[in-house]
């Protein structure tokens, strides 16, 4: 601590942040630590310091502030003021005041600086301090956009976007309807009169809205980056949509809190909600299966955007709060996390392992972790969403030094009621070890791969290390309950391993013995004395109950040694081909021939054509039949942009945008709300400045009964 006045060490940290340079006789600390050579630092900074409290994130002063508004000109019955003068002031300026200025010389914005700039409003308001409240209206506008993608999404992860939104939702609820006093000009800009945060900073509306977009089934969150296990939906965001921008979306409140609004409600439903609020519509959370252009995540949900599956695929950028796990992924399915990642333990060691590629679904290279400082968030490259099949593929060659390639494509197989399977390629070029990682909650169960044996290999975290040599392709199987899952890799590898990894998901004492899972690596090395090794895995990912639906797997490669890759999986009555070809040269697999980058066929027991999707092609045919699109790859120049609309360079061909589709701007994408000659407009999220649009065309085939 810091043994001086709190006013002195809050002002020493706001000139020189984060911790001061403070007089080296100042800093107390029983093991004589943060001394510098000429100076002592308050090392925790306001993260861990306060004046009255031990955290600069704390709102008892927020909360003091707002007992004495309450209470300020409150009399006792004969008149008397509650508070007397020398009462009034001691708490107004040695409590509240005094506490307003030490967290004014706090400027950082990060999630735990909200709590101070609703103090800044608080007193701004109270005791007639304009550059107070402009402090706080600064401040929500620099967490919205330091702190947010674009999109609304944190750049951190699910859990502290809970935590940023938390801590700062006082700040434009005690600003909400604030006017400068009377005669009070700024220096710079425009008086406030009857200002509106909630218009003013656009990015909020979509901020609460990301903690509805990305739900898994049963409303729980997915447990990407540091997301705690388990996180659900809180209604509290909907509350705030509700309240402050749109009374449709009180049937998505009634869903959230699980009950109608007449009968349940928060404190902030006490003080805010409209009683007359018509919730009696019927509406849906709205979940839909997209890629999130600012998040670089996408989720696939088997077109029933309410049902029991979601498939996602990570391509976020590195930053803190979020893992080593570019282009890792995540399965539910039946309603239940199927390939899961491990979460988040609080601040704590085993974080290492929870943090680390090795702990992902994902190809991990050289037995490291991926980059983090500059890890550029992955560039998209296909996304599309037929009645049959969804897709994603992105690339992110940053994620590794010694990577010229690192790319995933994945994609989810629609079959009858709620089952699925997916179809995951992944090519790696660069690096000497690549390491195709995955792992299920339950317990493996079954091996069709000759029995492992125990090996001397040691990675950290990991125990009972044993290993086989596969020489065909193999199945792995997991069983939770009553699911299972089997993974089975395709593509020749050179060894496969096994380990029991930590099954533990919080950092409850409860789980420090928790059962362990199963985990494996199918493995390929560069050959001796060769300085690198291209890999491309292929591999088929079937969650089911009973029996797989699953019969078979077979990986098709064409002869003319290119890296285009097929699957061919044979069902009970078709036969699915799933072709990833990233150059999209016309090539021939099986039945099947395809000029695109992309193609899915499912042909019926006698041979007709059941169903086939085309996307960024020209042509796929099978069976007799031929699916054409007459432009390839059509690339348009940017005018301008407005909002969510493109102005385009050149107008538009006819009928080659239709709704649904998707555009590629820059390294993300979107889906296309309307078009017209010389405009396309996307759904939902602020369109990107970039100086072309590459249009995915796409086309879906279904026989008729």
């Amino acid at each position: 601590y810091a043994d001086c006045p709190p006013a002195e060490a809050a002002a020493e940290m706001g000139r020189n942040p984060r911790a001061g340079r403070f007089p080296k006789d100042v800093i107390i600390d029983p093991f004589s630590r943060h001394q510098k050579d000429d100076y002592a630092e308050l090392c925790v900074g306001f993260w861990g310091a306060g004046r009255f409290d031990s955290s600069g994130c704390d709102s008892y002063h927020l909360f003091w502030t707002a007992a004495y508004d309450l209470i300020r000109e409150a009399r006792f019955d004969d008149g008397t003021p509650v508070l007397s003068p020398e009462m009034d002031q001691r708490i107004a300026n040695d409590l509240l005041l005094a506490a307003c200025t030490d967290m004014e010389n706090w400027n950082d914005i990060n999630n735990k600086c909200g709590p101070s700039r609703a103090l800044s409003a608080a007193c701004g308001i109270l005791f007639q301090r304009p550059e107070s409240a402009r402090r706080a209206l600064d401040g929500f506008s620099k967490l919205m956009d330091d702190c947010f993608h674009f999109d609304g999404f944190c750049r951190e992860s699910p859990s502290y976007a809970s935590m940023h939104l938390g801590l700062m939702a006082n700040i434009p609820e005690i600003l909400r309807g604030y006017s400068d006093p009377p005669g009070y000009r700024p220096e710079q800009g425009e008086r406030f009169d009857n200002i509106n945060p909630f218009e003013h900073v656009g990015r909020y509306r979509l901020a609460l809205e990301s903690m509805v977009r990305p739900l898994a089934p049963g409303n729980l969150y997915p447990h990407i980056g540091d997301t705690s296990y388990p996180m659900r939906l809180g209604a509290q965001w909907l509350e705030t949509l509700t309240d402050r921008y749109s009374h449709d979306y009180a049937p998505l409140l009634e869903v959230a809190q699980g009950a109608d609004l007449a009968i349940k409600g928060s404190e902030y439903a006490l003080w805010y909600r409209d009683p007359a609020i018509d919730a009696t519509r019927e509406a849906n959370l709205p979940l839909r299966t997209e890629w999130f252009p600012g998040w670089h995540v996408s989720v696939m949900r088997a077109g029933k955007p309410l049902g029991d599956t979601a498939l996602y695929l990570n391509g976020y950028a590195y930053h803190g709060h979020r893992h080593h796990d570019t282009l890792g992924l995540i399965y539910h399915a039946f309603g239940r996390e199927i390939a899961s990642d491990r979460g988040y333990i609080w601040d704590d060691p085993r974080n290492a392992w929870t943090a680390s590629t090795l702990s992902h679904n994902i190809v991990t290279v050289d037995g490291q972790s991926q980059v983090t400082s500059g890890r550029p968030a992955a560039q998209l490259e296909l996304f599309g969403a037929a009645p049959g099949i969804e897709v994603t593929q992105a690339r992110a060659d940053g994620s590794y030094a010694q990577c010229d390639r690192y790319q995933r494509t994945t994609a989810l197989v629609i079959l009858p009621g709620e089952q699925t399977y997916a179809v995951d390629f992944f090519r790696v070029d660069g690096g000497k070890l690549h390491q195709y990682g995955f792992q299920c909650n339950g317990t493996l169960v079954d091996l069709t791969a000759p029995t492992p044996a125990p090996v001397d290999d040691q990675i950290k975290w990991l125990g009972n290390l044993r290993a086989c040599a596969p020489v065909q392709p193999f199945t792995a199987t997991w069983q939770n309950d009553d699911i299972r899952a089997d993974l089975t890799v395709l593509s020749s590898i050179d060894r496969l391993l096994i380990a029991d990894a930590p099954g533990w998901r919080s950092d409850r004492g409860t789980e420090l013995n928790a059962p362990p899972i199963q985990q494996l690596f199918a493995e390929r090395r560069a050959p001796e004395g060769a300085e690198s090794i291209a890999s491309s895995f292929a591999a088929v990912i079937a969650p089911y109950r009973g029996s797989s639906p699953v019969l078979s797997a077979t990986l098709l490669e064409p002869e003319d040694g290119s890296d285009a890759l097929a699957v061919e999986v044979k069902l009970a009555g078709r036969t699915d081909y799933v072709i990833s070809n990233p150059d999209g040269v016309e090539r021939r697999f099986g039945p099947v021939t395809l000029a695109g980058r992309f193609g899915f066929v499912s042909v019926g027991a006698e041979g007709m054509l059941l169903q086939g999707y085309l996307l960024d092609g020209t042509e796929l045919s099978c069976a007799g039949t031929a699916l054409g699109i007459p432009v390839d790859r059509l690339e348009i120049p940017v005018e301008s942009v407005d909002g969510r609309t493109y102005h385009l360079g050149r107008p538009l061909p006819t009928d080659v945008m239709p709704a649904g589709a998707y555009v590629l701007a820059g390294d993300t994408g979107y889906e296309v709300e309307s078009c017209t000659e010389n405009t396309i407009t996307v759904r939902d999220y602020p369109a990107i400045e970039c100086e072309q649009l590459r249009l995915l065309n796409s086309l879906w085939f279904e026989a008729r009964p």
